[in-house]
């Protein structure tokens, strides 16, 4: 829009040389959105085919879900983040055991919650790209018996150019579960005078309740 207050000669040198700059970095832009978009398309898919089956079996929905949590989201930079700066404190064991157990819990969780997300139905908004490896992805869920209230929600995706899309954090009414389980994390920790094997026994305690 600037541009409009230069003069026609210099508007026309202008686009000579930034146009060969900028519609690469367009595409770009575009590429990474299609990226995300297409990765939590998929997975919406994934999710729907299975509600739809409508099974009750749990070993079944234990399956679903260990499948979409390792297809769809970044679990190792989950677990990397989740920790904050005890992470590069922790052993190679307890880094490992943290996130074997973090995972763990994940899948628990949405197994038993599992009901919760039936009759609900997807809907994507808008993606913004945030960054060269970074894509947030609006949607909100709907439930078509209306007898709850639309929730927005925001997948952060990532999307390296080396490597596959993946969800690393989930927004819900623009709130982050990755930065609230962080907080909740270095709490614990620092509670415990800063003994990382605090937090392992933290999230242990919280597989199959």
């Amino acid at each position: 829009m600037t541009r409009r207050f230069f003069s026609q000669i210099f508007v026309i040198f202008a686009m000579l040389f930034t146009l060969p700059v900028l519609a690469p970095e367009s595409a770009f832009a575009n590429n990474q959105i299609e990226r995300a978009e297409t990765h939590v398309n998929n997975m919406m898919l994934d999710l729907q085919g299975f509600l739809d089956s409508g099974s009750d079996d749990l070993g079944k929905r234990t399956e679903t879900v260990t499948y979409l949590l390792d297809s769809y989201f970044d679990l190792p930079l989950i677990a990397r983040f989740s920790a904050g700066a005890y992470w590069r404190k922790a052993t190679p064991i307890e880094r490992q055991t943290y996130s074997d157990i973090m995972r763990e819990v994940m899948i628990g969780t949405i197994v038993r919650n599992f009901d919760q997300l039936s009759g609900l139905e997807y809907s994507p908004v808008k993606s913004t790209a945030k960054g060269e490896k970074l894509v947030l992805v609006g949607g909100t869920f709907t439930d078509q018996a209306k007898t709850r209230e639309p929730v927005a929600i925001n997948w952060r995706v990532t999307t390296p150019a080396d490597g596959d899309a993946r969800v690393m954090d989930v927004e819900i009414e623009n709130i982050s579960m990755l930065v609230t389980q962080k907080n909740e994390n270095i709490a614990i920790i620092r509670k415990n005078q800063g003994n990382f094997s605090a937090l392992i026994d933290a999230m242990r305690s919280k597989i199959d309740k």
